[in-house]
C-alpha cells in the first residue's frame, strides 16, 4: 500500500488517550478488519492498473463516484457472485465514512442499496443434493464402523472418527469456520450428567452474542469417545487446548480444514461441502421439513434478521409445489385417476 494509505489506516484502529476517542474503528473485530483491508487492497490495485497517477492524490480525494463505477465494472467482468461485488463495495463504503465521516457518502451508500438488493436475489446458493438427517445418519454410520474396525490402525482410526465426528457435529451445530476453529477442550465442551454444553463466548461469535446449549443427544457417546480415546491418540504426546486436532498433535487450521472437507464429504457423502454449506443444508431441512418453524433458522445461525430463513422458506415452497407437480404429471403419464389431487397440490 502506499505510504499516504497505510497512515490513514492506522489511524483507524489508533487507541484513545486519556483526552482523545481514538480511532473510529478499533472496535472491529480482526475478522472485519482483514476482510475490508482486502477489498481495500483490491481497490488500490486497480488504481495502480487503471490509474496511476490518482494514487499521489489523498486517500479519501480518490474515492469518487467515477473511479468507483469503474471499479465495480472491473469485478462485474471478472464474472464474481455479485454477493462479493456487493461486499467489496460495501466494505469499501464502511472505510471510507470512517476515515472521512464528515464528507457526503449517499452516492455511494445508494449503490451499496442497490447492489445489496441485486445479491439478495442471488444469495441463495443452488439446494445441495443431501439433507440434514442424511449427513447426520452417514456420519453416525461412519463413527460406529470405525469403533468396530479393530484391524485398522489406530492413527488412522482417530483420524477418520474425528472427520466423521466433525461432519455430524457441523450438521447438528451448524456454526461459521472461526468458530468451529476456535473450540477448546477447556472453555467450549463442558460435560454433563448426561451429555455436554457448547458455550461459545461473544469474542467467538460473529454476530456478538454468547451461546450455550446442549449438544444433541445423538452425539454424545460420540463425543465421548472422541475426547476419551481418539483426541488422544491425534495429540501424539503434544499439548494444545485446540478441540479439533490434526495428527500431528496441532490444532486444525483454516487452510487445512478447507483442503480437508471438501475432500472427506465428496467421499463419504458424495458432495464436496465447505463448513458454510452445512448451514445452508441445516437451514434448507428445517425450511422444507418443519416448515411450521422456520424462525429458528435466525437463531441457529446466528442472523440478525429473519431475512435468510424467509428465502429458505419460500425455496423450500417453490420445490415442494414442483415436486407435487411433477408427482401429478408423472400420473397423467402413467394414466392414474387424479381424483382429489388437484385440490391438495
Amino acid at each position: 500500500w502506499p505510504e499516504a494509505d497505510r497512515a490513514a489506516w492506522q489511524r483507524l484502529f489508533a487507541d484513545g488517550g486519556l483526552f482523545d476517542d481514538g480511532g473510529l474503528c478499533r472496535d472491529w473485530a480482526a475478522g472485519s478488519r482483514k476482510m475490508r483491508a482486502q477489498s481495500y487492497g483490491q481497490r488500490l490495485s486497480f488504481l495502480i492498473r487503471t490509474d496511476d497517477p490518482a494514487i499521489a492524490l489523498d486517500p479519501v480525494q480518490r474515492i469518487t463516484e467515477l473511479p468507483v463505477r469503474a471499479f465495480i465494472a472491473e469485478l462485474e467482468v471478472r464474472n464474481l457472485a455479485k454477493v462479493t461485488v456487493k461486499n467489496h463495495v460495501v466494505n469499501l463504503y464502511m472505510v471510507a465514512k470512517s476515515m472521512a465521516p464528515e464528507r457526503e457518502w449517499a452516492w455511494l451508500n445508494t449503490g451499496v442499496k442497490r447492489l445489496t438488493n441485486a445479491a439478495n436475489r442471488h444469495s441463495l446458493p443452488a439446494p445441495y443434493p443431501i439433507m440434514g438427517p442424511e449427513i447426520l445418519r452417514r456420519s453416525l454410520k461412519i463413527m460406529a464402523e470405525t469403533q468396530a474396525d479393530i484391524d485398522l490402525p489406530v492413527m488412522k482410526r482417530a483420524i477418520r472418527f474425528r472427520q466423521a465426528l466433525m461432519i455430524g457435529f457441523l450438521i447438528s451445530c451448524p456454526v461459521r469456520r472461526r468458530t468451529l476453529l476456535a473450540m477448546t477442550v477447556d472453555h467450549h465442551v463442558r460435560p454433563i450428567s448426561d451429555g455436554y454444553m457448547l458455550n461459545f463466548a461473544a469474542k467467538d461469535m460473529k454476530d456478538g452474542k454468547a451461546r450455550s446449549f446442549r449438544l444433541p443427544a445423538i452425539l454424545a457417546e460420540p463425543m465421548r469417545a472422541y475426547l476419551k480415546e481418539h483426541r488422544a491418540v491425534l495429540l501424539n504426546g503434544e499439548a494444545t487446548s485446540a478441540f479439533w486436532t490434526n495428527h500431528y498433535g496441532e490444532g486444525i487450521t483454516a487452510d487445512g480444514l478447507s483442503r480437508e472437507l471438501p475432500k472427506i464429504t465428496d467421499r463419504v457423502l458424495g458432495v464436496a461441502l465447505r463448513p458454510h454449506a452445512f448451514r445452508h443444508i441445516a437451514a434448507t431441512t428445517i425450511a422444507e421439513l418443519d416448515p411450521e418453524h422456520v424462525n429458528i433458522i435466525r437463531d441457529i445461525l446466528g442472523h440478525a434478521t429473519l431475512n435468510m430463513a424467509h428465502k429458505h422458506y419460500n425455496r423450500a415452497t417453490g420445490i415442494s409445489s414442483c415436486n407435487a407437480f411433477q408427482s401429478l404429471v408423472e400420473d397423467i403419464r402413467k394414466g392414474m385417476p387424479l381424483t382429489g389431487r388437484m385440490k391438495a397440490i
